[in-house]
């Protein structure tokens, strides 16, 4: 079973949220938005593993808001000789089985969303409102010094 379109979008969003959020006291922080009670969690699509994003099902998401997000990921910058390459992912929601299936784990160097820069809470919440719009859902990380992404479409 493939992860639901929900939790890739969760994934990616969550990782741009945490890029201007979750990281530690060196990185720049933003205020996030309050987090919706547990009844307002938004339902969990059936599970797809076609590389497509409905935009019905990713619009409730980016309405949550980004703060939604910053609850079950942790991030810490990734410096190499002193310069910020991205965030590495410390923590990202370890109980949840949804997340399971996705290929993003701890130790993980998220580098752009979007062939875009989060490295400032301005550039985060840029791509998060260009996701409205986007074609594609483009998450480009490193792994032990291999550069992979995970890439969905966005589809109308």
């Amino acid at each position: 079973m493939g992860p639901s379109i929900r939790s890739l979008a969760r994934v990616a969003l969550m990782i741009l949220a945490g890029g201007c959020g979750g990281a530690t006291q060196s990185a720049p922080r933003a205020v996030a938005p309050a987090t919706p009670a547990p009844e307002e969690e938004l339902a969990a699509p059936s599970p797809r593993s076609d590389g497509t994003i409905p935009r019905a099902e990713l619009m409730p998401v980016l309405d949550a808001g980004l703060g939604y997000f910053l609850r079950g990921v942790r991030v810490e910058p990734s410096l190499v000789d002193g310069a910020f390459e991205g965030y590495r992912l410390t923590h990202l929601y370890p109980d949840d089985p949804r997340f399971q299936a996705i290929d993003l784990r701890p130790g993980d160097v998220v580098l752009r969303v979007n062939r875009r820069p989060i490295e400032r809470p301005e550039q985060a919440q840029q791509v998060w409102d260009e996701l409205r719009v986007a074609s594609q859902l483009l998450v480009e990380y490193r792994r032990d010094g291999e550069d992979r992404a995970l890439r969905f479409a966005i589809v109308d």
